[in-house]
């Protein structure tokens, strides 16, 4: 700890406020576009050559700390670091990741960070040789949390494509129209009784993911009103903006018998016996299901839902039963997997959220580090 150095945010960093790129003007590309929660969206020409490191600088997610390695666009919604001052660039996001911005609010109605009230906050410098070593073990955990979603993604998406090819895309193909109810393979909203546990599962709705079918995150409150789920339904966002933005979850996560209690703005999606469980997910997350859903939506602007009545009038084609059989046994190995990455993805998160403090504070050497990440690695 002797070679460490005490020194201030703006003697290891300049930051700058990103730029505006409106939606009209993007062109689809590689160039990852960070805003104020990370990467929003992508372009064909880059502001700046990577390596990058942004927060967050307005609204809910201020200081949410963004990482890429090579180059991009930051939006004017972000702070992004313009110079780095010869300190290792990944040492420089995990450092921003690990502070509490929101003493530094500059906002009144909406949030805001100020980039010259950052300045003076005190940072523990460690020899650049020690960054690079700090980086490489929180990196690792970064790295394979990634690599266990992306795979987890192209499992989903190789579901996805399997039920378009043998089941959601025939009829349109074809040109006929659907031929059955939903209600012939799906509960919409099935009776549920309340829990008998005084603290039930909660999931809000900030909980429910935008992609993949993966829950990560819930809570235990009193179990009084909401709606209610068991193990295997997919919960489906309701209302403006959040079924737009595809809030969506299959609910792998509760005992055979327990019930758990989400928002009141979720419809739950069950399959009925002799259906693949997971089946339910890939009709929720169906592009053609989610147009028809927002296209019955009601209510005043900002406040429009969609009712469980009207997603029963939905139809849809009569599925090939020996196509149910396979798809069921595939579907219900590949969720396994993927829950038990994601089970694994969280406790990585977890060890990577303790050694952080420790490590940027020099509390906690790299080599002993290691032999933590060893453990879970």
């Amino acid at each position: 700890m002797s070679e460490w150095q005490l020194g201030s945010v703006s003697g290891i960093i300049e930051l700058q406020r990103g730029h505006d790129l409106p939606s009209q003007e993007r062109t689809d590309g590689d160039v990852p576009i960070i805003g104020s929660f990370g990467i929003t969206g992508s372009h064909d020409t880059a502001k700046y050559s990577g390596p990058g490191v942004a927060i967050g600088r307005s609204g809910a997610a201020i200081g949410t700390a963004t990482y890429v390695s090579g180059p991009y666009w930051p939006l004017n919604t972000c702070l992004f670091v313009k110079d780095f001052k010869g300190n290792d660039e990944r040492w420089v996001f995990h450092i921003l990741d690990s502070m509490d911005f929101t003493a530094f609010n500059s906002g009144s109605a909406q949030p805001s960070l100020n980039r010259n009230f950052l300045r003076d906050i005190p940072v523990s410098i460690p020899p650049i040789g020690e960054q690079r070593a700090i980086a490489e073990v929180l990196g690792a955990l970064d790295d394979k949390i990634a690599a266990n979603t992306k795979l987890a993604a192209t499992l989903e998406a190789l579901l996805a494509a399997d039920v378009e090819a043998h089941w959601l895309g025939l009829e349109a193909a074809a040109g006929n129209s659907p031929d059955i109810s939903i209600l012939q393979m799906f509960e919409v909203n099935p009776a549920i009784p309340r829990p008998r546990e005084p603290n039930a599962l909660y999931l809000d709705m900030k909980k429910l993911p935008e992609s993949g079918s993966g829950i990560s995150e819930w809570d235990y409150r009193p179990a009084q009103g909401g709606v209610r789920f068991m193990q295997s339904d997919s919960l489906i966002a309701r209302i403006t903006p959040c079924l737009q933005n595809r809030k969506t979850g299959f609910v792998d996560f509760l005992e055979p018998d327990q019930i758990g209690v989400g928002s009141t703005e979720f419809i739950v999606l069950r399959s009925r016996p002799g259906i693949p469980k997971q089946l339910s997910y890939f009709l929720a997350t169906d592009p053609t299901f989610r147009d028809f859903a927002i296209r019955h939506m009601v209510g005043t602007s900002g406040r429009q839902r969609v009712s469980a009545a009207d997603i029963s009038t939905y139809t849809l084609p009569a599925p090939d039963s020996g196509w149910l059989a396979q798809f069921a046994r595939l579907a219900a190995d590949r969720f396994s997997y993927m829950k038990s990455m994601r089970d694994e993805n969280r406790t990585l998160a977890a060890t990577r959220d303790a050694l952080l403090p420790l490590l940027m504070s020099g509390k906690l050497r790299v080599r002993d580090a290691e032999k933590v990440l060893g453990e879970v690695l």
